[in-house]
C-alpha cells in the first residue's frame, strides 16, 4: 500500500521526555511465558531495578523500572490484547534515583556469549514486533552461522516514526548495538534496510558508520533502499525483495537466507545495556493520530496511556478512537488509565471515529490487489464465516501478517483483517516455532542457555559468565569500541 504521500507531519516530530506519576508493569510483555515479581507491596524501587525474574527453565525475558518509589500493588491485569498477566505498579517518587550500576561500563574485553548473556538480562525483547527474547534470536543466528545481519529501518505505519527518531537522535548507538550484535552471532555484513526518501535518517546513519568502521574492520557495511509502502520490513517480504524468495510457514531468514533481521530500536536497547549497563526499561513512542501534529516521547516502560495523551495538548481524544498500536494494525482501548506501554508498543494512534456503512461485498478485487502476501481475502473471509476452516487455510489464510490493509481499502465496510488475523494467529500457536523447536542440538543449547536465568535477582547490574577476567582471547570472544581510546 502506497503511504508515500502521507501526512508531512513526519519531517516535524517533537521529542519529549515524559516522568509519570506511577507505572504498571506487565510480567508478560513478549513472546514466551510471564516473569515472575521479583518484589513485594510495600518495597522501595530504584531505576534499573529488577522487579519481574523469569521462572527456570522458561522462555521469558526479566522486567525492570524505569522509575523510582514504592510498590503499591501486585496483581493480574487484562492486557486489551487479551493476555492475562500479573503486573506490579510502581508509584513515582520524582526522586529519579538510579541504582549505583546504571552507569556506562568500565572498559574489559567481552565473549560473544557475554554479550548475548547481557543482552539477555537487560530484558531485551524485539521492538518492532512480536517481541521475541532478542537473545534468544541471536543464539539462534549464531547457531545458525548467519552471514548477513539486517537491521530494519523500514517504519512504514502511517503516523508512527519511532524508529526514525531512534536513528536521528541516537544513530551512533544503533549502529554500534548492531556492529556488537553482528560480531556477536559471526556475521561478516551489516545492512541497514531504509526508506528511500529518509534522507535525515540515511545521513545520519552512514556518518555514524564512517566513524565507527575502524573499528570493526571484520565487517562490511551496506544501506539498502527500500520503496515507501506499507506494509514494508516484514521478513517474509525482506527475504522476497533482497534475496528472492518466498518463504513458507516455518521457514526462517536465518536457515534459508543466512541472514537474521532485527528493528533499529532494539538495536539501540542492545548498545544501551552493553555500554551504559541500562536494562530495557524505557522506550520511544510516536503519540499521534489523523486530525493532530506528530509527538514522540521517551517514557518509561509501564507509562499508563492517559499520562501520555495527557502530555500531548494537540490532541483530543474525547469520543475518538485511542488505538494500542498502529492505526491500522493496533487494537482500540477503553481504559487509557490502567493501559500501559509495552515493550513492544510502538506508537498510541488517536483516531477520528468514523462508521462506514456496511454492505456485502461486491467482489471488486480491491482487497486481493493490496495484500502483501498475495492473498484473496473477500474468498477467505467467507470461508471461515461458512465454518470452512480446511478450506481457508488451503486458500493461504495462515499467511496472513495481520497488517490490516485489506481492511482500510474495502468499500464495503467489512473488518476482513480480525477474522482472518484470528485464524492464521491460532495456526502459529499450534505448528511448530522456528525458535522453540528442539529438532537440532543448537536448539538444545538454546534450552539449556534460557535454563540459566534461575537465581539471577540482581540480573544486568551483576551480570557474569564466570570470565570476567580474560586474560587471553577465547574463540568466542569480541572486542566492542566503548570509547575511541578504550577496548572493551
Amino acid at each position: 500500500m502506497n503511504f508515500s504521500k502521507r501526512s508531512p507531519f513526519v519531517k516535524e516530530i517533537m521529542f519529549e521526555r515524559i516522568y509519570p506519576s506511577k507505572i504498571i508493569l506487565p510480567m508478560k510483555m513478549h513472546y514466551g511465558v510471564p516473569a515472575i515479581p521479583a518484589v513485594n507491596v510495600g518495597d522501595y524501587v530504584r531505576i534499573g531495578q529488577c522487579v519481574g525474574v523469569p521462572e527456570k527453565g522458561s522462555f521469558s525475558v526479566p522486567v525492570h523500572s524505569g522509575i523510582s518509589g514504592k510498590v503499591s500493588d501486585i496483581s493480574e491485569i487484562v492486557l486489551p490484547n487479551g493476555i492475562i498477566t500479573p503486573a506490579v505498579t510502581i508509584v513515582n517518587d520524582m526522586k529519579r534515583t538510579r541504582l549505583d550500576s546504571v552507569k556506562p561500563r568500565s572498559g574489559f574485553k567481552i565473549s560473544a556469549t557475554e554479550t548475548i548473556g547481557i543482552i539477555r538480562a537487560a530484558g531485551i525483547c524485539g521492538m518492532g514486533g512480536e517481541g521475541i527474547p532478542t537473545s534468544a534470536k541471536l543464539s539462534r543466528a549464531r547457531t545458525e552461522a548467519v552471514k548477513e545481519f539486517l537491521v530494519n529501518c523500514l517504519q512504514s505505519e502511517p503516523y508512527s516514526t519511532c524508529d526514525l527518531v531512534a536513528i536521528t537522535e541516537y544513530p551512533d548507538y544503533v549502529v554500534l548495538g548492531s556492529c556488537a550484535c553482528a560480531r556477536a552471532v559471526g556475521a561478516s555484513k551489516l545492512v541497514f534496510l531504509i526508506s528511500e526518501n529518509r534522507k535525515e535518517q540515511r545521513k545520519a546513519l552512514a556518518n555514524s558508520i564512517d566513524k565507527i568502521k575502524d573499528d570493526f574492520k571484520d565487517l562490511e557495511f551496506d544501506i539498502k533502499l527500500f520503496r515507501e509502502r506499507f506494509p514494508q520490513g516484514y521478513y517474509r517480504l525482506v527475504a522476497r525483495a533482497l534475496y528472492g524468495k518466498n518463504l513458507s510457514l516455518g521457514e526462517t531468514l536465518e536457515k534459508s537466507c543466512h541472514a537474521v533481521l532485527f528493528n533499529c530500536s532494539t538495536m539501540l536497547a542492545c548498545w544501551e545495556a552493553l555500554s551504559d549497563n541500562i536494562p530495557m526499561m524505557s522506550r520511544i513512542v510516536s503519540v499521534t493520530g489523523d486530525a493532530s501534529g506528530g509527538h514522540n516521547m521517551l517514557v518509561p516502560v509501564g507509562t499508563p496511556v492517559s499520562e501520555i495523551l495527557a502530555n500531548a495538548q494537540d490532541i483530543k481524544n474525547g469520543s475518538d478512537r485511542i488505538v494500542w498500536g498502529n492505526c491500522l494494525t493496533g487494537i482500540e482501548i477503553r481504559d487509557p488509565e490502567h493501559t500501559p506501554i509495552v515493550k513492544t508498543t510502538s506508537v498510541i494512534s488517536v483516531i477520528r471515529r468514523a462508521e462506514v456503512p456496511k454492505t456485502p461485498c461486491i467482489h471488486c478485487g480491491l482487497c486481493s490487489e493490496c495484500c502483501p502476501m498475495n492473498l484473496s481475502p473477500n474468498t477467505i473471509y467467507e470461508m471461515l464465516n461458512q465454518g470452512l476452516r480446511q478450506k481457508a487455510s488451503e486458500e493461504g489464510a495462515r499467511e496472513c501478517i495481520a497488517c490490516g490493509s485489506c481492511s482500510y481499502v474495502c468499500p464495503a465496510g467489512i473488518n476482513l483483517t480480525t477474522s482472518i488475523a484470528s485464524f492464521a494467529g491460532e495456526g502459529r500457536i499450534i505448528e511448530v516455532n522456528s525458535l522453540l523447536d528442539n529438532s537440532s542440538a543448537g536448539d538444545r543449547m538454546f534450552e539449556d542457555y534460557v535454563a540459566s536465568y534461575v537465581g539471577e535477582t540482581s540480573l544486568l547490574e551483576d551480570y557474569s559468565d564466570g570470565n570476567e577476567n580474560i586474560s587471553k582471547k577465547s574463540p568466542d570472544s569480541i572486542t566492542l569500541p566503548f570509547e575511541r581510546d578504550k577496548e572493551v
